[in-house]
């Protein structure tokens, strides 16, 4: 039994370069499904954030757009400074003298949204981690982000939730689903020590990326989206899309105008 393993170890040494990448491809294909986003629902979310690394901020700004329907959101490339189509289409539809244009332009605004990320647990009181204990992002709106950076620089009564040992889990609490009734909060709860297991840095920019589609796939959505047919020339006059009723479920509102109080360490 000893000789084969040392011969299967050796065969594996003699993978050709293609062979290699595929190994490497499904690898990598293996650690991606563990990423991922996590969209808060109404109730309490309880996570543990983890910090991207040193000098590091601890949430990272996206830009999406939002399609509603079943099309829901997309993350733009545009978040990294990179082409993106949905990007130049509201870039050209803003700039245009059409009025239409224009008016399709404010359904397809990007919006700015926030991903922090850590250990996500699937109960409130943090006894159990959810997602095989797998680093997760957690997409937030501005407030929430906000008094997440609050807590953070509040050393007298909150501080560094990142820290191992001084550390504590985060409560982000969502009340109702429409663009009227949604509200977010944010509260820290007591210090914990965190499992040797989940300690570590966290490759935020990593899970950000891995949601981001490529530039061809973000083209197909904005087709669907505006109700183009781009494989017939004869139309040169290509459908607008009517406006969209916003989806309750994934509703996030960049100015909130109603907030609930933060508390400090007031949970368990």
């Amino acid at each position: 039994m000893i000789k084969d393993k040392k011969k299967k170890k050796v065969s594996s040494e003699g993978l050709s370069t293609k062979e290699k990448m595929l190994a490497r491809k499904k690898q990598l294909e293996s650690k991606g499904n563990g990423s991922g986003l996590v969209y808060p629902k109404e109730g309490t979310l309880r996570m543990r954030i983890k910090s991207p690394g040193d000098d590091q901020e601890l949430g990272i700004e996206i830009i999406q757009f939002y399609l509603g329907g079943n099309l829901g959101g997309v993350i733009s490339p545009a978040t990294f400074d990179e082409p993106c189509p949905f990007m130049e289409k509201y870039q050209e539809l803003k700039n245009s003298k059409d009025e239409d244009d224009k008016e399709l332009a404010k359904n397809l605004v990007p919006r700015r949204r926030y991903v922090i990320g850590g250990i996500i647990y699937s109960d409130e009181k943090g006894s159990k981690v959810d997602y095989e204990g797998k680093d997760k992002g957690v997409l937030v709106p501005r407030s929430v982000y906000q008094d997440i950076i609050d807590l953070y620089l509040d050393e007298d009564e909150a501080g560094d939730m990142t820290d191992p040992k001084t550390g504590y889990d985060i409560k982000i609490i969502r009340s109702g689903s429409g663009k009227l009734d949604t509200t977010y909060s944010a509260r820290a709860c007591k210090p914990t020590k965190l499992d040797k297991k989940y300690q570590g840095t966290i490759d935020l920019e990593g899970i950000v990326r891995s949601q981001i589609k490529s530039y061809d796939e973000l083209e197909d959505l904005l087709s669907q989206y505006l109700n183009e047919d781009h494989g017939d020339d004869e139309d040169d006059n290509p459908k607008k899309k009517k406006k969209k009723g916003v989806h309750k479920d994934h509703y996030m509102e960049d100015d909130e105008p109603k907030k609930k109080k933060r508390k400090y360490k007031s949970d368990i």
